[in-house]
């Protein structure tokens, strides 16, 4: 769900704490003025930098550090990144009592963490907790560079901490529902997590910012991944993994999958059991991927290869082009690795191609548009009517770093611009991200025109937006898309193009 879907849904008390993300001490009354102005700020909510600065958890007291990793983590392992209230309280409790239960498991942490790092991480956090009841900041960051070092997962330390009767909180006693709301409020108030009601109260990291999350915390497989991982593996691997574990071997591989997951088994646990050997000969199975490294690095290299899968199941099974659609930033952000393990590309040289053909789709059929045909090869990638006396011409551009608009590409798009028999109201470049030089370019080359043609420059994720969401904005039964969402000069941020879709669909 993106962040427009949840607001409707959001009272006046949870409003707030979104609001309090991006302004403080702003006061306003009504819920409507709360969901404005925050989607006048939906830019800086799915801002990079914002997410990954608010993820920074260390200068909070210890309770609310551990909650707020172990709640997103929670949301992040759900189809959609969404929990009911229950739900989510329920899956805090068992995670702890299954870290405590495996940390009194002599057998299970001596197959896991190995001997000397056991020794050396354990007596380093039990004299960091030794001076008083809590750790500070410089105590965290030194146990976070000494457990990479050691090659241990944050479970792992969990699992050594509860040892020494740390985890979850003093005598391994557990957090209570109202410890864990106020980590929830915590991250609402950091713009992380929205809560909402349907027939139940809801907790949800927005679309607009899951992937950044996922990325900067390192997450594990969503359930349905994992089952794919592990349906990936012969039935002597799975059954290692489960004699590794001193769980029952037997039956199908339905069952034996099903008792990986049952048993609450994590993606990394599971393939840390491989020696390194083994972990390389499941790596040369998957297509693209670096198989040397040390065993962290290839265990990791595996997780990421399925983190990247997609359905197989395209969006739309009328036209053939939905599939490129589906991976749309993909293409625009050159992301051959995401695109070779989904089988999109063979060679490097397609994307180009498929970012366009994925373009028209958008253009014939989410927007409902019919495409105008181009003489020659020199020319835009499309061009569609805007009235009578004008059209609109588009192009697309990936790239691997955010677009500069060069001085060649200025040229290039200056001379489709003239050569037209048509006034070009407007050309629109469809980029993955720009740079404020890619801006100041659009605006001359507006007045290098020489017919005063808009130049717009809209990143993939945003054009995918308006594709999904414009015809919510109509009050039509019927409606047809306006271009003039599109028809400006400079830059499409999202909080513009929503502005521009409230008035653009309204009695048409």
């Amino acid at each position: 769900m993106f962040l427009e879907d949840v607001l409707p849904k959001m009272s006046k008390l949870y409003l707030g704490r979104i609001v309090d993300s991006f302004l403080k001490d702003v006061h306003m009354e009504s819920e409507e003025e709360m969901r404005t102005v925050i989607l006048k700020n939906i830019d800086e909510f799915q801002n990079k930098e914002r997410v990954k600065k608010t993820l920074n958890f260390n200068d909070e007291i210890r309770d609310v550090l551990l909650l707020n990793e172990m709640i997103l983590m929670s949301l992040m392992e759900k189809e959609g990144y969404l929990l009911s209230e229950s739900d989510l309280y329920k899956e805090i409790e068992d995670m702890q009592e299954l870290i405590l239960k495996q940390s009194a498991d002599n057998d299970y942490i001596n197959r896991f963490i190995s001997k000397e790092s056991k020794r050396i991480y354990s007596a380093v956090l039990d004299e960091a907790w030794k001076k008083d009841e809590s750790l500070n900041e410089h105590e965290v960051n030194i146990l976070n560079v000494l457990r990479n070092e050691l090659d241990l997962t944050k479970r792992e330390h969990y699992l050594l901490e509860s040892r020494i009767g740390r985890f979850p909180k003093k005598g391994n006693k557990l957090h209570t529902n109202k410890e864990i709301s106020r980590s929830l409020i915590n991250l609402q108030s950091r713009g992380l997590i929205l809560r909402y009601r349907d027939d139940t109260a809801y907790y949800v990291i927005p679309k607009d910012i899951a992937r950044i999350l996922r990325y900067e915390m390192g997450g594990e497989l969503r359930n349905e991944v994992y089952e794919t991982l592990l349906y990936d593996l012969n039935m002597q691997q799975l059954r290692k993994v489960l004699s590794g574990l001193d769980i029952n071997t037997s039956g199908t591989k339905e069952k034996v999958v099903a008792r990986i997951i049952e048993h609450n088994i994590l993606p990394s646990t599971a393939l840390k059991i491989f020696s390194s050997k083994e972990l390389s000969e499941i790596l040369r199975n998957l297509e693209g991927v670096k198989i040397s490294g040390i065993k962290k690095e290839k265990v990791q290299n595996i997780i990421d290869y399925y983190e990247m899968l997609s359905t197989l199941t395209s969006s739309d099974s009328t036209d053939e082009r939905a599939r490129l659609y589906d991976f749309f930033e993909e293409l625009a952000a050159r992301d051959y690795k995401t695109l070779r393990v989904n089988k999109l590309i063979e060679k490097d040289i397609s994307v180009d191609n498929y970012f366009e053909e994925a373009t028209r789709y958008i253009f014939e059929k989410k927007f409902g548009l019919s495409l105008m045909p181009m003489e020659g090869t020199r020319h835009a990638d499309g061009k569609i009517q805007f009235d009578q006396q004008e059209v609109v011409l588009w192009d697309n551009k990936s790239t691997e770093k955010p677009y500069t608009f060069p001085e060649n590409h200025f040229k290039q798009f200056l001379r489709y611009i003239r050569s037209e028999k048509m006034r070009v109201s407007l050309f629109l470049i469809i980029v993955d991200d720009y740079t404020k030089e890619a801006v100041a370019q659009a605006q001359k080359l507006k007045a290098f025109s020489e017919e005063d043609t808009d130049v717009a420059i809209i990143k993939a994720v945003d054009l995918v937006y308006v594709a999904e969401q414009w015809e919510k904005y109509s009050d039509q039964k019927n409606p047809l898309f306006n271009l003039q969402v599109f028809n400006m000069t400079g830059e499409l941020t999202r909080s513009i193009l929503l502005s521009r879709m409230e008035w653009a669909f309204k009695g048409l």
